[in-house]
């Protein structure tokens, strides 16, 4: 029968605590991340508007042109 391997309770407790503070700072990127995402995609949808906006005044003005022609 193998015995079973005790490691230092406080070897155990250093270990996790390394690996909680590397996933405390992954949370972190993965969160400035995110935020850097939402700002692009907003910039995203303003230009698109944009464009919609921009596309529908020139429909306009060249269906008026055309309009006034007799």
């Amino acid at each position: 029968m193998k015995k079973k391997q005790t490691s230092s309770p406080s070897i155990s407790l250093d270990i996790i605590s390394y690996q909680l503070k590397e996933i405390h700072s992954e949370v972190c990127k993965n969160s400035r991340d995110i935020e850097s995402l939402k700002t692009q995609v907003a910039m995203g949808k303003g230009g698109i508007k944009a464009v919609f906006v921009i596309g529908t005044f020139i429909g306009i003005v060249i269906a008026v042109i055309k309009n006034m022609k007799f």
